[in-house]
């Protein structure tokens, strides 16, 4: 019996330290949080498959202490999902020159190095990280160029019609935000990835149309969102893309139903097929938004990837009116009706004949939006139409993978309570149960005198 206690309790040992062996050697974790927030999302899993193939090296410049177990652990979800990322600790104090030519704080802070290129962090969250690696993928930096003088949304305005928002959005995206006054400089910048031309208010001169004109021409991609109203000498742009504006601002029915406010605020909930929307899961909204139809014998391929609901028209009256009503004789249109349409060519002296969808670098690719507002400080963070719009700039910069990648917030970070369920809360746990236990302590006390 001594020899089979002995027996077992070396088994026992000997159990316990293959299990710790191959827990070291081999080693197995489950996110069980809920929306896997431990785990990489979707959205960052396709930006490093974009990344190609090759080492992901993130360095730490951390001193020892508490503080490296804290960015292990953030950037673990990361090492845990593919072999090739690697996560290294340097002591600041070690390497100062480093430090110094890095503009590396006392907080220290994490390189990301990919293919000679590197990026900075101070934080560590998942969106910061994937935003980070985004700004890694190959092709060097795309430019996104705004063009400006004639009363255009403007990158850089923070008031609710400016775009600032949109332009950090695509910063943190890898995508650099630039403007260029056509007058000023004579020439669009050749490293110009996307022109955007967003709801001029004056009319561009001839010469500022032939050089957007002429960009096109040479293979340029372009994105072009306007508003109902004019064309301020944009009509032969139009004629080169193979689109034609119609007249007249869509209307929603049910806009009382829904509490939008207004007629004129289109709501998207289903979309075509595309790149653009393959991944959009949202309902987007549009503020006094117009329609548009392409061109016969077009030499661009379109597809529609924004369309209004059955129920909408296009109203060419006044909305001001108290009440508006579908009149065909009037020149109104019944929808459905295209107001988002991405193009497609091959570029000149290319060979590629692919439709939208095809990744190509021959492939030249254009957007126009029958609406600006959609973009705009006011309207970017409502439902989807930040993940529409990013959507629009990547597939125009020929970012394929990258679409749609946004990394969503987890859904169990906050806890929000009605104030009765908070009020019961209070009363059970401050009030209910401190007075439970003492009853039934006192109650215990007085069972045990009687005895």
């Amino acid at each position: 019996m001594r020899a089979s206690t002995y027996l077992t309790m070396l088994l026992i040992v000997l159990v316990a330290g293959a299990a710790g062996w191959l827990a070291q050697r081999y080693p197995v974790t489950a996110d069980w949080s809920a929306g896997h927030r431990n785990s990489l999302t979707a959205a960052s899993q396709r930006v490093i498959d974009a990344l190609g193939d090759g080492p992901i090296d993130f360095t730490a410049y951390i001193y020892p202490g508490p503080q490296r177990a804290d960015v292990r652990q953030q950037l673990a979800r990361y090492t845990r999902a593919l072999p090739r990322i690697h996560l290294h600790f340097a002591d600041p104090a070690r390497h100062p020159a480093t430090v110094r030519k890095l503009g590396i704080g006392r907080d220290g802070a994490v390189v990301v190095h990919y293919h000679g290129r590197r990026q900075t962090l101070t934080d560590y969250s998942e969106a910061s990280v994937t935003n980070a690696l985004q700004r890694l993928s190959p092709g060097g930096t795309k430019w996104i160029v705004f063009v400006t003088g004639h009363g255009e949304r403007d990158p850089g305005a923070k008031a609710t019609a400016g775009y600032s928002k949109l332009a950090g959005a695509l910063d943190h995206q890898g995508l650099k935000v630039r403007q260029v006054n056509l007058v000023k400089s004579g020439a669009i910048p050749d490293n110009t990835a996307v022109l955007v031309i967003a709801s001029p208010q004056h009319d561009l001169l001839p010469g500022e149309v032939n050089m957007i004109r002429a960009y096109v021409k040479n293979g340029g991609n372009v994105l072009w969102a306007d508003d109902p109203g004019p064309r301020y000498g944009l009509t032969p742009l139009a004629q080169d893309l193979g689109i034609h504006w119609l007249d007249g601002t869509l209307v929603y029915p049910d806009f009382r139903k829904l509490g939008t406010g207004s007629p004129a605020m289109a709501l998207v909930a289903n979309y075509p097929d595309t790149p653009i929307t393959s991944n959009l899961q949202q309902i987007t909204i549009f503020a006094f938004a117009g329609a548009l139809s392409p061109l016969a014998n077009s030499p661009w391929k379109s597809k529609a990837f924004l369309r209004s609901p059955t129920r909408s028209w296009l109203e060419t009256g006044s909305l001001d009116r108290g009440s508006i009503s579908f009149q065909p004789d009037h020149g109104d249109r019944a929808g459905p009706l295209t107001f988002g349409m991405a193009l497609s060519r091959p570029k000149p002296g290319s060979r590629n004949t692919a439709g939208p969808g095809n990744r190509s670098p021959d492939q030249q690719r254009a957007v126009v939006v029958a609406d600006s507002d959609f973009m705009d400080n006011g309207h970017l963070s409502d439902l989807g139409n930040r993940t529409l719009a990013l959507a629009i700039f990547q597939w125009l910069a020929g970012r394929d993978a990258q679409i749609a990648v946004d990394v969503p917030k987890a859904p169990d970070a906050h806890l929000q309570m009605a104030p009765a369920r908070l009020s019961s809360f209070w009363w059970v746990f401050v009030v209910g149960l401190p007075a439970a236990l003492f009853g039934f302590g006192l109650a215990r006390w007085w069972w045990r005198r009687r005895r």
